[in-house]
């Protein structure tokens, strides 16, 4: 009886590891993941469409695949750990391609730089980080804001999943700055809710890790087939067209 169930469980692991070993090109459909609440990068439209230039340039690439996207819509923090479990085939959300998340995932060829925006209110902004020593920043968890944040030593960090909390947590005085990228920056203080109450105070690159979509270490195919397509849109212009689409001023 011990030897079937051993028997048993040794099949059912090595087709576990088997299907998580398969390529996601095998499939019809891509299931892709990302947080929406990111703009111009991923947000929703009125009609609760996910919508902006990972959006787009995903569904760009799925489609020169031959492939459909399905969308997951979760927090930051749950991004990765989908991808390494199998939930996802790959994240496209605004992620900074840090050496530190380049262990657990691959990550395509970079398409953005990344630049951060300290938003603040609007009387007396900071020019620099010294100015906010000893302050709250609001930064949202599991991002390369975060990290920075607390490699400053000297102020006090609050965590928060969406970055519209943070802005908010500026507005209502309970935090003296807040940072993202700076495209994201300049659509919160142009928002309805936020519009002449928080402004963009100063801008510092926080990381040498530009913009890239991350997919299974394993799948190695995908990460070719995907990197190929990028590599073939940065050369024809397709590339530079999608980021005038969502980034011009």
């Amino acid at each position: 009886m011990f030897k079937r169930i051993a028997a048993l469980s040794a099949l059912l692991t090595l087709a576990a590891s088997a299907a998580f070993a398969a390529s996601a090109l095998d499939k019809d459909t891509l299931v892709a993941a990302t947080e929406s609440t990111y703009p111009p990068y991923e947000s929703r439209n009125e009609k609760g469409e996910l919508v902006g230039f990972d959006i787009e340039l995903t569904e760009t690439v799925a489609k020169k695949l031959g492939k459909k996207v399905e969308w997951l819509d979760m927090p930051f923090d749950s991004l990765i750990p989908a991808l390494m479990s199998g939930k996802v085939d790959l994240v496209a959300a605004g992620m900074s391609a840090t050496p530190e998340r380049a262990k657990r995932v691959n990550f395509s060829a970079p398409y953005e730089i990344s630049l951060s925006a300290f938003v603040t209110g609007i009387e007396n902004p900071p020019q620099d980080t010294d100015a906010l020593a000893g302050k709250i920043v609001a930064v949202q968890i599991g991002t390369v804001q975060e990290n920075f944040a607390r490699s400053l030593g000297n102020v006090e960090v609050k965590t928060f999943q969406k970055f519209d909390d943070c802005v908010r947590e500026v507005v209502l005085g309970r935090a003296a700055a807040t940072l993202m990228d700076i495209p994201v920056a300049k659509q919160y203080v142009q928002a309805k809710d936020f519009a002449g109450k928080v402004t963009v105070a100063f801008n510092k690159q926080i990381t040498g890790a530009d913009k890239a979509i991350a997919m299974p270490k394993q799948d190695e195919a995908l990460s070719a087939a995907v990197n190929g397509i990028i590599e073939e849109m940065d050369k024809s212009g397709e590339l530079a067209a999608l980021r005038d689409k969502w980034f011009k001023e």
